[in-house]
């Protein structure tokens, strides 16, 4: 059974299938103005958590800038460059002509020779279970070695093999020639592209997986939207998701409780503008906006619908003859062609239908998931205040979304 190396970043690893192959070669290859960096050090930090041992070979800052990056996140790194877990083969300072103060260095980082033999010591040297070997970066690299340079991948990739590790390199597309792009396609067991992209007004940075060799089951193509916290590190990052519903329906209470922080604009517990809310959980950040669900502010809910890329619909389970509006403000939100989920707030109330009830009548397809929720405590429910919901049932809501969206 082939083994696979978390990254700690929950949709990566899904969409790698598990996660790194042992022993192989990933690259993460960057559009330019896209900092790897973020990527590489969480992963770096979960391997060390694991009990890895890692390997970062600097050929574009110096080991001191790194160690403060990682710190930035909020990770403590020092602790096992203390234990000898992780440390640095510097191939920067000598392309500064400066001696370098690290116990391993390439004597002269712009032969390929001279790294691909101090890469080999280093392995030879470092025999202690699995090893996570990074190489920051190949485009540094064919800048000072020259773009035929790239050749000299397979032979990494056999050291790598013979010594129990597994090796992420970073890249940055600058316009080489064809052949460099080619080849490093090749050698690469998997390709992570960090990219971005202007889409309904949102300038996001998104990854997608464009090549997995482990797994053809792996989803290759799909792109993921994130953005990087500090500290936090990298996060999938859904910028708008619309909360919708008729009036009374839960939106505030779901948003609420869901939400780490949440702002509301209301009037005698009837929302008159929007409610607000983030999230991060699971490795996702989240933007959520509700509206109110009176027909007056429907403007606002068809402007938030073009600009969103989910929709929750809160629906009150005990109350059948809101689901005509229900059906209308889909319409509106025009979510028909995007991925939502219906909640079936108020479902321990008297008179409440079940999901399937709920899908029979509102005719909604079978794909469509209706998930039932709750509160927390019925005898806590204040007028005009929002309910706190359970927060394993408003989590599920989540989770179910997300794995539509991405």
């Amino acid at each position: 059974m082939v083994e696979k190396i978390k990254t700690s970043i929950p949709v990566l690893d899904d969409h790698l299938a598990g996660g790194l192959m042992s022993k192989s070669i990933t690259t993460l290859w960057a559009t330019p103005g896209i900092d790897t960096s973020p990527f590489v050090y969480q992963i770096i930090v979960e391997r060390l958590e694991s009990g890895d041992k890692c390997i970062f070979l600097n050929q574009s800052k110096m080991s001191k800038a790194i160690i403060r990056e990682i710190e930035a996140f909020g990770w403590d790194i020092q602790r096992y460059i203390d234990q000898g877990k992780f440390f640095f083969v510097d191939a920067y300072s000598g392309l500064l002509n400066a001696k370098s103060k690290e116990k391993y260095h390439v004597p002269n980082p712009r032969d390929a020779n001279s790294i691909t033999e101090t890469i080999k010591k280093v392995l030879d040297d470092t025999k202690d279970g699995h090893i996570l070997f990074v190489y920051d970066s190949i485009s540094t690299l064919i800048d000072h070695c020259g773009e035929r340079t790239i050749d000299i991948i397979p032979t990494w990739k056999k050291i790598l093999n013979e010594n129990n590790s597994t090796g992420v390199l970073t890249f940055t597309e600058w316009p080489y020639e064809d052949y460099v792009l080619e080849k490093l396609r090749e050698y690469s067991d998997a390709i992570i592209e960090l990219k971005a992209i202007e889409e309904k007004v949102i300038l996001r940075e998104f990854f997608v997986v464009s090549k997995v060799t482990w797994n053809g089951k792996a989803k290759k193509g799909v792109t993921v939207p994130f953005k990087v916290a500090v500290p936090g590190g990298v996060m999938v990052y859904i910028p708008k998701i619309l909360v919708t519903g008729p009036y009374n329906a839960g939106k505030t209470s779901f948003i609420h409780s869901i939400s780490d922080r949440a702002v509301s604009v209301d009037r005698f517990g009837t929302t008159i503008a929007l409610d607000h809310g983030h999230v991060e959980y699971a490795g996702f950040s989240v933007d959520l906006f509700g509206t109110p669900g009176q027909e007056r502010f429907d403007p606002i809910l068809e402007k938030l619908g073009e600009e969103s890329l989910g929709v929750i619909v809160v629906i009150d389970s005990t109350d059948p003859d809101s689901f005509p509006r229900v059906k209308e403000m889909l319409a509106k939100t025009r979510a028909a062609g995007l991925p939502y989920v219906i909640v079936a707030n108020k479902a321990d109330l008297p008179g409440a239908l079940s999901p399937e009830e709920i899908r029979e009548r509102m005719k909604l397809p079978k794909d469509v998931p209706i998930i039932p929720v709750t509160a927390e405590n019925l005898s806590k429910v204040e007028k005009d205040k929002p309910a706190k919901l359970k927060k394993e049932e408003v989590r599920k809501v989540l989770m179910t979304l997300f794995s539509r969206i991405v």
